[in-house]
């Protein structure tokens, strides 16, 4: 947000604000409290829009959820009316991340759809990566594993070619924790040993010590998956030395849930109970019935296991009790839902997904509403069903990686407009392409181009691509600006080979990806490709 234009006072307010998120978190209330009275009395909707932000958001980090949704779904209206698409995003996205822990799925799965559709409309991948790390813990609480795992390499992927970024190690940790979790549960040891070497030596030790707890209870699963009962001592031994009641309730719950479940399946009854009850302070504080629910599960099945009759039973009213809040609880998230969207049927100018029915969003969030075609969305999901195809009959796949040579030289000179003529230009002839059998097509985002060959032999692929090469540069789309040719033309990098288990998209993209460099470093507008078995 520009606060060039306000005045000092306003701009002290915003600088207070930034100053003190994340560390003082009654300081941010106040100068929000304050900012919004002054956006009122102005009638400015992008200081509206941001006080009521900064006050869901600090709400979120002091785990209270009721505070937090009123607030986070206040700033909605006010940033779509003045184009802040990015904290539009966030608020999606955050709201999406507390529906989950509610029990509420398909209202998180709206959330994050309409977070990831504005990403990709306003071009926002430094937000937009975040999204599919959360959609991958979606899938995981709904057993989904393999889409869980197939969203977290998205975000894996970004944060590998941004590691300069702010928080890198934080969340490069977070992501590592989301597929060690599913690998755990899929019962892929080399996999999630793995993990374990990578959180070990990479992010361990550059760690905060509040940070190191869900590492911990990471650690003490995969020792006892593996029968290292004296490593798991260990590291439980750490989880218990650690635990603390200011740990962000909402981004541990499923890492200490899973290692709860860990600890009463073999009979830990004292670290159970040193873990549970902090946690159950914790997640008592958020007001949030599902998660008391879920963790009272675990206290039912100890009593059941060791005998306590008279316990279980008070503990099964209680349930059920919860059951019913939860209820209630779900009629005011439909409620929350109706007014939010009611209030963006009044901004169909500047937002018109959320004016329709379910079914159209979910088309359009595997669609590039640019171009037309599919995009990374749903080439992530095309693909899984793609590599277990080829996996089942032993057949052949191909990724190919495209992109528009020199194409910021052709977007600064000729304009964005008509830059997007340009990558539309590209898309039909993909589009044209992805109507032969066999082959699918997507936009991976700026000017780059995903394409899946399935079941053709690799003389047929290398064909295919030397043909749609051929007939961009026939079409003599002008490009004075190029460094190599007076029209538009294209670098492709292809990973080629016959899927064995565990493989996937990511890596094949990887040794596709590694082509397409390898053609910029010596000469654009050609091809390259690579074996899958050489990777």
């Amino acid at each position: 947000m520009d606060v060039g234009g306000y005045n000092r006072e306003v701009q002290l307010l915003i600088g207070e604000i930034q100053k003190n998120r994340g560390k003082d978190p009654s300081a941010v209330l106040k100068a929000s409290d304050k900012l919004l009275a002054y956006g009122k009395g102005m009638k400015d909707d992008a200081l509206i829009g941001y006080a009521y932000f900064s006050k869901g958001e600090t709400y979120y980090l002091l785990n209270d959820a009721s505070n937090f949704y009123s607030q986070m779904l206040s700033c909605m209206g006010p940033m779509e009316h003045v184009k802040e698409w990015g904290y539009v995003a966030i608020a999606n996205n955050m709201l999406g991340i507390v529906s989950l822990n509610r029990g509420n799925a398909p209202f998180a799965l709206d959330y994050f759809i309409k977070a990831i559709t504005i990403c990709q409309d306003y071009c926002l991948p430094d937000i937009e990566w975040m999204i599919h790390m959360n959609l991958g813990s979606l899938y995981l609480n709904i057993e989904e594993f393999q889409k869980a795992i197939s969203h977290t390499e998205i975000a894996y992927r970004y944060l590998l070619e941004h590691r300069n970024m702010e928080g890198y190690i934080e969340n490069i940790t977070a992501i590592m924790l989301g597929m060690g979790r599913a690998y755990l549960k899929l019962d892929r040891e080399e996999k999630y040993l793995e993990i374990e070497r990578k959180l070990r030596f990479d992010c361990l030790p550059y760690l905060q010590d509040m940070e190191k707890i869900v590492i911990y209870c990471f650690f003490a699963r995969v020792h006892q998956a593996i029968g290292e009962n004296e490593a798991r001592d260990y590291w439980i031994d750490m989880v218990n030395k650690n635990t603390s009641t200011s740990m962000p309730i909402l981004d541990v719950f499923d890492d200490f849930y899973d290692y709860l479940s860990m600890l009463l399946s073999t009979e830990k009854y004292d670290d159970f109970f040193k873990a549970y009850t902090v946690l159950d302070d914790l997640t008592k504080h958020t007001s949030i019935k599902n998660l008391e629910r879920k963790l009272l599960t675990l206290k039912i099945r100890y009593y059941r296991r060791v005998g306590q009759i008279e316990e279980y039973k008070i503990a099964s009213v209680l349930y059920f009790e919860l059951s019913e809040y939860m209820e209630r609880e779900n009629r005011l998230m439909v409620s929350n839902m109706i007014v939010m969207r009611n209030s963006y049927m009044e901004l169909t100018q500047i937002n018109r997904k959320v004016e329709e029915e379910n079914t159209f969003l979910q088309k359009r969030s595997e669609t590039d509403p640019l171009t037309g075609m599919y995009n990374r969305l749903k080439l992530n999901e095309y693909s899984e069903e793609a590599f277990e195809k080829a996996l089942i009959n032993r057949s052949s796949i191909a990724v190919e990686i495209l992109d528009i040579d020199f194409f910021k030289q052709y977007n600064d000179n000729y304009g964005h407009q008509a830059g997007d003529d340009c990558i539309k230009f590209i898309a039909a002839k993909l589009i044209e392409l992805a109507k032969e059998d066999g082959i699918f097509t997507a936009r991976y985002g700026g000017d780059e181009f995903v394409i899946i060959y399935e079941g053709l032999p690799r003389e047929m692929v290398e064909e295919k691509a030397n043909r749609l090469k051929k007939e961009i540069y026939d079409a003599n789309w002008e490009h004075r600006f190029s460094l190599s040719e007076n029209r538009v033309t294209i670098s492709q990098g292809i990973c080629y080979g016959t899927p064995i288990r565990d493989a996937s998209l990511f890596a094949y993209l990887q040794g596709a990806d590694k082509m397409l460099y390898e053609v910029k470093q010596q000469s654009r507008n050609n091809i390259k490709i690579c074996d899958a078995s050489d990777l």
